[in-house]
């Protein structure tokens, strides 16, 4: 009987350890990517999705992503779809088409509306009411949205400059948010590496678009930084991983109002040097927005839209914000952007007053939804449909529809 060779046995024990060690390790990759496929299966079943749709912009810092497609339920649930030329809208040609008046919607969130379908967000809303009453005359009636997340006053007029113009709208609607927009107008309230600011200068102001060498905005031009947006907008567990993460920094920020933190110097006169020069800017970049658009023979109409505790269907809970914050109401910013439009001849509709009474009258949250937190966040669909009715009307009833006047509404 032939011997066997030394360490023999050790080796071929070794081998089907290391075999045994293999299928295993084949087994469990094997449930980790059936797990992994099952649970992606389920958060696409479910509709739950949190894609990242901007994109790097040399004018704006950002915008949306052209041509994406993709399913929002951070807040509400809508299927969107960004047109072509990177707008939450239908496809629309620039040249506009004989007989039509064509209006052009500038904003932040409210207008860019990825909480509703496209059919109910207010511009939608707006453009079938404007057709109904025959607006100024015009055989055809196109409101063309132009909103972006996260937009201030003046990322919408560079938007307005460089994009919006070659669609040759007859308006220029811009929907004002006073609980963001004024803050996000300051570089010293809110500072942002990836936006550009209108900062003092003089007697006058001066654009600074010092974004464009900001790390934070050439890394995200890099592939490696396109690949990672690529790998989380078609994976919904990274996605629901990211939102997860997003939750918990939120959550541990401090929450300084109760309702929606940060709100209440916008209700009063500004008690500070940093928001006395917001509401400088402010005012000014919308006088210039106006002088640049009544410039190229259109019309300029601003909207101030409504923030949660404005509209809160119960009186009492208002009235608690108020003597919390010491204020006599919550339309201070409303009714300074009206007199402002007075002074300077450009209409403004202030939909918050109309938005409270609704609300009341009919027990109605205009914000919120029922997963996230009912009176606060963005408009829900009720939100969004009284938005473009009342847009409607007060367009459809003013002088302005028969190509004059100009009073604030």
């Amino acid at each position: 009987m032939p011997s066997q060779q030394p360490g023999g046995s050790s080796r071929s024990t070794l081998r089907s350890r290391l075999r045994l060690a293999a299928a295993r390790v084949a087994l469990l990759l094997t449930g980790l990517l059936v797990g992994a496929v099952l649970v992606e299966v389920g958060l696409r079943v479910g509709g739950v999705s949190y894609p990242l749709p901007y994109v790097p912009d040399p004018y704006c810092g950002s915008r949306l992503r052209a041509g994406m497609k993709a399913t929002f339920s951070a807040e509400g649930y809508a299927r969107v779809r960004i047109n072509s030329a990177g707008f939450r809208d239908r496809e629309r040609t620039p040249a506009k088409p004989a007989g039509t008046l064509r209006i052009a919607v500038l904003g932040d969130s409210y207008a860019e509306a990825l909480q509703v379908p496209l059919e109910e967000a207010f511009w939608s809303v707006l453009e079938r009411g404007l057709q109904e009453c025959r607006f100024a005359g015009a055989e055809r009636i196109e409101v063309l949205n132009f909103g972006v997340s996260g937009f201030g006053t003046t990322q919408e007029l560079e938007l307005l400059r460089h994009y919006a113009w070659q669609y040759e709208p007859d308006i220029v609607l811009l929907a004002f948010v006073t609980g963001n927009d004024l803050r996000d107008n300051s570089r010293r309230l809110a500072p942002d590496a990836v936006r550009p600011y209108y900062v003092p200068a003089g007697e006058g102001l001066e654009l600074d678009r010092s974004f464009r060498q900001h790390p934070f905005y050439l890394d995200a031009q890099t592939g490696w930084s396109r690949l990672k947006v690529a790998c989380v907008n078609r994976s919904r567990i990274l996605q629901l991983v990211r939102q997860v993460r997003a939750h918990a920094a939120a959550r541990r920020a401090p929450a300084a109002d109760g309702i929606e933190a940060g709100l209440d110097p916008i209700y009063a006169p500004p008690a500070d040097q940093a928001w006395r020069e917001a509401w400088e800017i402010t005012e000014r970049v919308l006088v210039m927005m106006h002088d640049e658009v009544r410039q190229r023979g259109a019309r300029f109409w601003v909207v101030t839209l409504s923030n949660g505790i404005q509209v809160h269907p119960d009186r009492t809970v208002r009235e608690a914000q108020q003597d919390r914050w010491k204020v006599e109401h919550l339309f201070y910013a409303d009714q300074r952007i009206a007199e402002l439009g007075r002074r300077h001849g450009f209409p403004v509709i202030g939909l918050a007053p109309e938005f409270q009474q609704h609300a009341e009258r009919n027990q109605v949250y205009l914000h919120g939804f029922a997963k996230t937190r009912l009176g606060t966040g963005h408009w829900n669909a009720a939100g969004h449909r009284l938005a473009g009715q009342i847009i409607a009307r007060r367009m459809c009833g003013s002088s302005a529809a028969s190509g004059g006047g100009t009073e604030s509404e």
